[in-house]
């Protein structure tokens, strides 16, 4: 198995971790990059229905994967709901 790392655009890492997410069947709203001091930070907003911790976690989990992201706050992933 490779090991090498392979350059993904902020556009493509959206893109999967949105695709992975639906996959998984999260209601997912949107899947945005941070701006300015927080360019790194991938943002995802789930929908309000059916919010629960586990969902929060399952969520940080799929994006993580798909990302090769970790460390300190969940490898810069924020999870948050709609208002609702």
């Amino acid at each position: 198995m490779s090991t090498h790392l392979v350059a993904v655009t902020r556009r493509q890492e959206t893109a999967k971790v949105k695709h992975a997410l639906r996959e998984a069947g999260l209601p997912v709203r949107r899947v945005v990059h941070g701006t300015g001091t927080a360019w790194c930070w991938l943002d995802i907003t789930l929908g309000a229905k059916g919010w629960t911790y586990e969902r929060m976690r399952q969520t940080v989990d799929i994006a993580q994967r798909v990302t090769g992201r970790s460390g300190d706050y969940d490898g810069k992933i924020n999870v948050s709901r709609e208002a609702g």
